[in-house]
């Protein structure tokens, strides 16, 4: 989530937090209800929902539950969380279970009342008997009256009726009438027994609701000291136990197992308190004294090995560190070594801000998280913050690896802290002219200052990879890049030809630029391949290019006609007009087709304009890149590709992947005569 200072990233991750934290968290709507519609829409928390989530339902725990409660069970769920904290489930689907219908109860009373009337042959008693029956059909009936306004016995009224007919019907008892209303009262309470049976819809609400996974949130991010004052860090966790520094520390007593209070009281000498207060000293206390040191000094050792092997699968990339905890008297000390150095260990603060950072912050996720969350979701509240932007880019590898066990979802505005590999992953939030938040899911917003650290990522991740690859795709716009990107993975997954993993597409903002940025690479030894356009930009520029930058190279430069087979092409060509146009038209808000008229253009891109020319449309500035971005996020989540792009697609990729290889054994041997010709130190 990026966006300026104030633009609501903090106020959407509590949402989200809150949505199922993983510690109790109540809402404070005095705080938390948006402000200017406090007084005159807030009545009751039990009205108001914060923050509604859709999740997917996998499909093990889908078969779980449908072998559990033996009903289809949907593929998605929305949660709501309300001011009241009170969490409800919406499904997808209407899953229903069988009514318990009022005609078996009312059938059980016809049967009881017509048994009633077959009263035995007494002459003496006959009007009284005749009369008992008539009141018990009268009983019946009226119970039978109840009925009529009730659909199921399930509900209130239902469940009411069962109880009353099961309690009144004893007071009908009789000698001849005793086997009747065993009867009744046996059908009764098997209805009963049904009815109470919770709807199916509720449990299985509540099954999804224990599945659910938490979230945990992060901010505040407190360094770790590598010495803690002991009686200092008492008071102050008892003065402001909330401080990062003093949560951090805290997070890592808790870890460790005891308390710096058992810590301190470990460390009490008996022998040097007798000593000092001038009294004898006797070989009890020296032997308390070395019992609790050595309790002390195995609790430590433990806690070091445990978290030393724990840390090393998260910071484990470079070099293997450890981590020692030691206690020396009202210090408490936190030493780290390394496979390099493993003799030489060094205090925590004289690592780098970057290993200190990820070693606090592990902590507190180690504690905090409990380990028992292991599909919890993580939100992180501008992390690594203050790191310098080299410590900054290595935390996105962090991230990567930490999203390998939990998903993540973090703020920031810092263009290190965006990975420009993966600008999809981007969501911008802005603040509205009400002050209100808002996230842009499709298109981003033209505000330079919330837009600055994409541009500063994909440009820092651009020069990154400048003179680093030796498999690198110089291409004219960014529209190449999205294409190739997505289709790549595609064809990947669709075991067709694609784009080898290690290669680094790098659009050149227009054709103008290729050349300076080819020669760049070249001035490294590194000799990208050229794709260039089948336009007279494409064509001028080939020409530039095989004068001197690629001079007896020709396999360094693609030009698209070669695979599309046509003359005047673009990338567009590729996808061809009906992907296109579709996803166009949703950016201009109105239908768009092209006329026969318009197709008097060779490129597909010269007839949109033709098109957009006779019908008096505008296209807005940036429309490719912003056309390549949203189809090839679609294809990345909901909507497949066409097999006649994907084998285009393949076409184009077999083609690269063959001037990659030549392009590499070239290099080779051009890097191989450089080494020949380089006098060794101490030769002549």
């Amino acid at each position: 989530m990026v966006g300026r200072n104030e633009a609501g990233k903090t106020a959407l991750l509590k949402a989200l937090y809150k949505l199922n934290p993983a510690s109790p968290d109540p809402f404070n709507p005095q705080r938390e209800f948006p402000r200017d519609r406090f007084a005159q829409d807030f009545k009751s928390a039990a009205d108001w929902p914060v923050c509604a989530a859709e999740f997917e339902l996998r499909p093990e725990f889908r078969s779980d539950l449908k072998l559990t409660f033996g009903t289809e069970v949907p593929e998605k769920v929305i949660c709501t969380r309300f001011y009241d904290s009170r969490l409800t489930i919406s499904l997808e689907t209407t899953t229903s279970d069988a009514v318990v219908a009022p005609s078996e109860l009312a059938q059980a009373l016809d049967q009881f009342a017509a048994g009633s009337r077959k009263v035995p042959e007494d002459e003496d008693r006959e009007a009284e008997l005749l009369a008992i029956g008539s009141a018990i059909a009268t009983w019946a009936n009226e119970k039978k009256d109840k009925l009529r306004a009730i659909q199921d016995l399930r509900s209130p009224a239902g469940m009411d009726l069962l109880k009353e007919v099961r309690s009144e019907s004893d007071g009908h008892s009789k000698p001849y009438t005793a086997a009747l209303i065993k009867d009744l009262q046996t059908t009764t309470e098997q209805l009963l027994t049904r009815a109470e049976v919770r709807p199916l819809h509720q449990r299985l609400e509540e099954e999804i609701k224990l599945h659910l996974p938490v979230f945990i949130y992060f901010e505040n991010y407190g360094i770790l000291d590598s010495a803690v004052y002991l009686p200092h860090f008492i008071d102050d966790l008892a003065r402001v136990p909330d401080d990062p520094r003093i949560r951090t520390i805290q997070a890592m007593f808790k870890h460790v197992g005891v308390s710096a209070q058992e810590i301190t009281e470990l460390g009490r000498e008996e022998a040097a308190e007798a000593m000092q207060a001038k009294q004898n000293v006797t070989a009890d206390m020296i032997a308390r004294d070395q019992q609790r040191k050595e309790l002390r000094s195995l609790k430590l050792n433990s806690a070091s090995r445990d978290v030393t092997k724990r840390f090393s699968r998260w910071f484990g990339r470079q070099r293997r560190h450890n981590i020692r905890y030691a206690a020396d008297g009202n210090y408490f000390r936190i030493w780290v070594s390394d496979d390099r150095r493993p003799d030489l260990d060094i205090e925590l603060e004289s690592r780098s801000k970057g290993f200190q950072w990820y070693f606090s912050f592990y902590i507190i996720f180690l504690v905090e998280s409990a380990e028992g969350h292991k599909n919890a979701i993580l939100l992180l509240d501008e992390p690594g913050l203050h790191l310098h932007p080299t410590a900054q880019q290595e935390l996105i590898s962090f991230l990567d690896e930490l999203a390998d066990r939990n998903m993540v979802i973090y703020t920031t505005h810092s263009p290190f802290l965006i990975d420009g590999e993966h600008i999809e992953r981007v969501r911008i939030v802005t603040e509205e002219e009400l002050g209100h938040s808002k996230v842009a899911l499709d298109g981003w917003p033209r505000d330079r200052d919330t837009i600055f650290p994409l541009q500063a990522a994909a440009g820092y991740a651009m020069m990154q990879g400048l003179l680093e690859r030796r498999k690198t795709i110089l291409v004219e716009r960014m529209s190449d890049y999205f294409y190739l990107h997505s289709l790549s993975s595609v064809c990947r997954t669709t075991n067709q030809a694609a784009l080898p993993e290690d290669v680094y597409i790098l659009p050149c903002n227009g054709a103008r630029l290729v050349a300076q940025l080819a020669s760049l690479f070249l001035g490294q030894a590194v000799r990208p391949l050229v794709l260039l356009d089948g336009d007279d930009a494409g064509r001028a520029n080939r020409n530039t290019l095989m004068k001197e930058l690629y001079s007896g190279v020709e396999q360094g430069v693609l030009m698209l006609p070669v695979v599309l087979h046509k003359d005047d092409c673009e990338i567009e060509d590729l996808i061809g007009e009906a992907v296109l146009l579709p996803t166009l038209s949703e950016i201009l808000g109105a239908e768009f087709v092209l006329a026969e008229v318009d197709r008097g253009s060779a490129a597909l891109v010269d007839q949109i304009r033709a098109a957009a020319a006779r019908l008096n449309v505008n296209l807005p500035e940036g429309w490719r890149s912003e056309l390549a971005r949203r189809i090839s996020l679609a294809w990345a989540t909901i909507e497949p590709v066409p097999s006649d792009v994907l084998a285009r697609a393949s076409d184009l990729f077999q083609n690269i992947n063959k001037r990659l290889a030549h392009l590499d054994q070239l290099m080779s041997i051009e890097a191989h005569q450089h080494r020949a010709r380089v006098p060794k130190l101490g030769s002549a």
